[in-house]
């Protein structure tokens, strides 16, 4: 994990499912920046950009959807993990849609969340409240679904 000195930390939950994939044998890297303004985002989509080659990563996976923003466009496979689908105002939900229509595949915590995501790739549930070994499980055989052979079953 790479984190500049003068970047947030990222999210408990975000840093142990992280550990937890680096258990199981997959390299993960954490960038982390501070958004909430567009001269965030742009300076973070600017130091990302260069790091974001096939060569470099199998897959991205975003956590929030206002952070796959910086992602775009694709280099490498994403995978988007949509939370705030339900979000009551609109440029939320218009966002996740975007977003999950250019995903290769889409992560969604109920059945009923995953009813509404209109989009051609995979929707996957994982529900809140896993074992860390069984998230973990989850997001392996979701990251192997995008990327065949890449990801060994644990």
């Amino acid at each position: 994990m790479l984190r500049a000195p003068a970047q947030p930390s990222p999210s408990g939950s975000v840093k142990r499912q992280a550990e937890a994939l680096q258990a199981a044998g997959v390299s993960v890297e954490i960038f982390v920046f501070r958004g909430r303004n567009v001269y965030n985002y742009a300076a973070a989509w600017i130091r990302l950009r260069p790091r974001l080659r096939p060569e470099l990563y199998d897959l991205v996976h975003a956590q929030d959807t206002s952070n796959v923003l910086i992602a775009l466009p694709k280099r490498v496979p994403l995978v988007v993990t949509l939370e705030k689908w339900d979000v009551p105002p609109l440029r939320e939900r218009l966002l996740a849609r975007f977003l999950a229509c250019r995903a290769d595949a889409v992560i969604v915590a109920s059945d009923d969340v995953g009813g509404r995501v209109h989009t051609g790739s995979p929707v996957h549930v994982i529900p809140h409240g896993l074992s860390e070994s069984a998230l973990t499980a989850r997001l392996l055989a979701v990251y192997r679904s995008v990327v065949p052979n890449r990801f060994s079953a644990s």
